[in-house]
């Protein structure tokens, strides 16, 4: 690493994707099918890749579900992917502070104290959720956020708000999501929804409670019953909590990186590093960690650089993609500049899409194939249909869900890297053991 000064790095427009991944238990095999019908009669549903004709879609859906198709077609088939209404979010920590005390004990004064605060401020972040399901009864809710600042946001203020996607915050709701909320839920944090104007609430809660105790645990309801009470449903089942990852991309710097992104990376290494990883303790990482994770750059393209960072991604942009950006528009046909930008980084990030799914499917499987093994007399018809399952669900993905050698690269060092080999090394042992099992205790 070099030891010469340089300037401070300035972020001026980067996006976010945070995502929670959840597992709904028993899914049917028509999980699909049964999931778009529950999600069209919410509120706050807005559209879903199965809508016709595509061009009706919203301009982000349908962008996605091009590359979705185009990246990944091999896997295409067994998603759905659903748009909801957007929310705003703001930071709640200057308000925690003003009053020292806990995110569920605020007041409904204090709650409105907080919003009059970000209106003042201007600083409600426009929020897009999205959901990613699998037919295997996996999900990733996915909230979408792009952020700018012309004079640049310094690392600290860019690491605060990308920690905003796993904190509690502060959120402005409209009627469709207010509708949606299980009050009452057992477990449920969110205890005070406050009415501010016709139409707009306020509540301090995490995204990760929406993923969990308003998606995912109306995925996870038994068939639907006459006369039956659904929101009282809902507050009986609230599936095992999520688990978070981030991509993080920095659409526009100052410095700007060149050609050259290993010695921009080097140069700018620990603060690029701080805010890849959500590391607000970033200045006093030893030099061979930093080093090490921004070392390796996952990307094929000239104009974009990857670094994979724990349970998150960094995606650098350098000045080619201003050149790309009107390239792209003229031949994908996109409306403006925004979604180009979004057309370039979504190529990895529904690659990275597929590594989270097909983690959370192996330990789905291997969670259900423990819970069966478990059992004081194995039932020998729910081994084989857990077993056929996973491998319907599992051997597809064994020779790649993409045609294109860079993807296949891009996905191979991707899952050695979260370890994606040894989970399906452990299910298949698992399942040997799991097989002799059976049949040794019914012959």
């Amino acid at each position: 690493m070099t030891d010469s000064p340089s300037p401070e790095l300035r972020v001026r427009q980067m996006r976010l994707i945070w995502r929670d991944t959840f597992v709904v238990p028993n899914a049917a095999r028509d999980f699909l099918d049964r999931s778009a019908g529950r999600l069209r009669a919410l509120p706050c549903w807005e559209s879903d890749s199965r809508i016709e004709p595509q061009h009706t879609q919203p301009e982000v859906l349908r962008v996605i579900e091009r590359v979705s198709r185009g990246v990944a077609g091999i896997g295409y088939p067994n998603l759905l992917r659903v748009q909801f209404t957007p929310f705003e979010v703001a930071n709640l920590r200057p308000t925690l502070d003003k009053y020292r005390r806990s995110p569920d004990s605020l007041t409904e004064r204090q709650l409105k104290d907080a919003g009059l605060d970000a209106d003042y401020n201007s600083s409600w972040i426009t929020v897009t959720p999205m959901l990613l399901l699998h037919r295997a009864g996996v999900g990733i809710m996915q909230y979408h956020v792009t952020l700018y600042n012309l004079p640049g946001f310094t690392p600290d203020q860019a690491i605060e708000r990308v920690r905003m996607g796993f904190n509690w915050e502060l959120l402005s709701i409209d009627d469709a999501w207010r509708e949606v909320l299980p009050d009452g839920a057992n477990e449920w944090p969110v205890t005070l929804v406050t009415p501010v104007n016709p139409g707009r609430w306020l509540m301090a809660a995490r995204l990760r409670d929406l993923s969990q105790g308003v998606i995912a645990a109306r995925l996870g309801l038994p068939p639907i019953r006459k006369r039956a009470r659904r929101r009282d449903q809902v507050v009986e089942f609230l599936p095992p909590r999520p688990t978070g990852s981030t991509s993080i991309v920095l659409v526009d710097t100052d410095p700007a990186p060149g050609d050259d992104f290993a010695a921009f990376a080097m140069q700018h290494a620990p603060e690029l590093r701080g805010i890849g990883s959500l590391d607000t303790d970033y200045r006093n990482r030893a030099g061979w960690l930093i080093e090490r994770e921004l070392a390796d750059n996952l990307s094929t393209d000239a104009e974009m650089a990857l670094y994979l960072l724990g349970s998150s991604e960094l995606m650098l942009f350098n000045g080619r993609l201003v050149e790309a950006i009107a390239y792209n528009k003229r031949k994908l046909r996109l409306t403006d500049k925004e979604t180009a930008v979004t057309y370039f980084y979504m190529h990895y990030g529904v690659l990275m899409e597929w590594v989270y799914l097909q983690n959370a499917i192996l330990r789905a499987y291997l969670q259900q194939l423990d819970a069966l093994a478990s059992e004081p007399s194995p039932h020998r018809r729910r081994m084989i249909a857990a077993l056929q399952g996973a491998l319907g669900d599992l051997v597809q993905y064994q020779e790649d869900i993409t045609p294109y050698a860079t993807r296949v690269e891009f996905l191979q060092r991707a899952h050695a890297y979260h370890k994606l080999d040894t989970l399906a090394e452990r299910f298949e042992r698992k399942q040997e053991l799991l097989l002799n099992y059976v049949s040794e205790f019914h012959d």
